[in-house]
């Protein structure tokens, strides 16, 4: 076969499977096997290495559709590969599901928003950004071209941009475009830049009015973000996150075949290096007893104090049956005045967070169920932390 259509043939066969999201079964949707990919690296040297106490979490019981279950049962019935438990920044409990292991760098999905949020914080402390009120093309001034035209760090954080996206449809059509971009040697579709300045992007409501989930925005607050601190995501992460924390495994973030980091999703990381992250949010953004990311900030992105943050009842979600979630800076505040809260993938990809607990849950799954069983995994993970330290009732 000439080189041509060996190439021609690719082309096709790849192109075809970033419509698996929607065509094929989630489960054969894995970009990570067509685009490359950008190291994260952590120290040299100082690598963190988290103790172990084990403490049997057997007798653990949580409630769903009438009925009492335990953690072996949430393992099986939310497809879990990996699951890890911390308290007070020690391991409690790890599951690894076979093949996996503690070395496996497991896909973030939407997680990587988190990551984002912090590092916008990081650059804010730093002077780098000057206000989260600024508009981001102020730092990336090709923004202004479509509907993110004067559109703030804060709207952008709270998924309220006004820009006219639908998730579902032009999430997908853009991982088709960049793969096409990719298999194609940039004859057809479009890189992620591309799809971030497209003139369709136009707006349709003020910004901040509403809210509406949308990736895109998160990969405009990447462009920003890289404009402010001139660097590229990957470094950001290794250099303000990764190496300060000592992350015991190095990971590495999907792009465009131009090298653009993906920010609104694919980190691939261990579980514990996930863990280590949430311990981090945990410890109000110390680290070692260093502030590390301004602990007012932590509170603002991860909570409801931000007048801007969504409560439940403003954040649609699948297969919603309680009012849980809510959304401020790209972080998931938990209703019920617990104080908890969680970074969120799609099928299943969690680090709960309970400050007041010091207890932080790692679930890391293949869940292509509708809601992939994340309100029962905040069930779950509430009664982990209850019976690890449990809550005043006035905290409850």
């Amino acid at each position: 076969m000439t080189a041509p259509l060996l190439h021609a043939l690719l082309a096709v066969l790849l192109s075809l499977s970033a419509f698996a999201a929607r065509a094929l079964p989630p489960q054969l949707f894995h970009p990570e096997w067509v685009l490359p990919g950008s190291d994260v690296k952590g120290p040299t040297t100082g690598r963190a290495a988290l103790p172990s106490q084990p403490v049997d979490l057997g007798a653990v019981r949580y409630e769903r559709d009438g009925q009492r279950w335990a953690i072996g049962d949430f393992q099986s019935r939310a497809s879990v590969k990996a699951l890890l438990v911390l308290r007070d920044g020690q391991v409690v409990y790890e599951h690894h599901r076979w093949p996996n292991g503690p070395q496996t760098l497991h896909q973030s999905w939407s997680m990587m928003k988190q990551l984002l949020s912090n590092l916008v914080g990081i650059a804010v402390q730093q002077g780098q950004i000057q206000s989260v009120d600024d508009p981001m093309d102020r730092y990336a001034p090709a923004l202004s071209a479509n509907g993110f035209r004067g559109v703030t760090f804060r709207q952008a954080l709270l998924m309220s941009t006004g820009v006219r996206y639908d998730e579902e449809v032009d999430r997908v059509t853009m991982f088709k475009q960049v793969i096409a971009h990719r298999v194609s040697f940039g004859g057809l579709g479009a890189t992620l830049r591309d799809k971030t300045l497209e003139p369709q992007l136009d707006r349709v409501w003020s910004p901040g009015s509403r809210y509406a989930y949308t990736s895109i925005a998160s990969q405009a607050l990447t462009m920003a973000l890289e404009g402010a601190a001139k660097q590229p995501l990957h470094t950001l992460i290794s250099r303000q996150i990764w190496q300060p924390l000592g992350m015991p495994d190095d990971a590495r973030v999907l792009t465009d075949d131009q090298g653009q980091d993906f920010g609104l999703c694919c980190l691939f990381a261990t579980a514990r290096s996930y863990a280590i992250f949430g311990q981090w949010m945990a410890q109000g953004g110390r680290w070692q007893g260093r502030p590390l990311l301004n602990e007012a900030w932590v509170q603002r992105a991860t909570s409801f104090d931000d007048p801007g943050a969504w409560h439940s009842t403003a954040v649609p979600r699948k297969a919603k049956t309680q009012e849980l979630f809510g959304f401020a800076y790209h972080w998931w505040p938990l209703e019920g005045g617990r104080g908890d809260f969680t970074a969120l993938g799609i099928h299943g990809q969690m680090v709960y967070v309970s400050p007041r607990q010091n207890v932080v849950v790692v679930r890391l799954s293949d869940d292509f169920s509708e809601g992939s069983h994340n309100e029962e995994a905040i069930a779950l993970f509430r009664a982990i932390a209850d019976r690890l330290k449990p809550l005043d009732p006035a905290e409850r």
